[in-house]
């Protein structure tokens, strides 16, 4: 199958409105394709520890709340907590109150 070029500016015109009409199809489908897969692994992965896997345990401290993982003893804070411990009038105090937490956590 050859593609013969427009003879005349119209023609022309319409076959580079169906590319870009066609770049601009794949290019949805590709992000659609992406969110999918990115929503997928967001399910699989839902309230697990990032570094070894293992089931995360909500829990509160200071007042925020800390997915804590009780195999390797890493902790998540989403953006609403992180911003909570950023945004406290006395951060130094927050975060000690959170370290020590975690270092009463992790004794046996």
């Amino acid at each position: 199958m050859t593609i013969e070029k427009p003879s005349n500016t119209e023609d022309e015109y319409f076959a580079r409105e169906n590319a870009e009409r066609l770049r601009q199809l794949h290019y949805e489908e590709q992000k659609r394709l992406r969110q999918s897969e990115k929503d997928a692994l967001r399910a699989l992965h839902a309230g697990r520890c990032p570094q070894c896997g293992a089931l995360m345990v909500p829990e509160d401290a200071a007042g925020v709340r800390i997915l804590h993982c009780p195999a390797c003893g890493g902790a998540f804070l989403d953006n609403t907590a992180w911003d909570v411990l950023h945004a406290h009038s006395e951060p130094a105090r927050v975060m000690d109150a959170v370290l020590n937490w975690f270092k009463s956590a992790n004794k046996p």
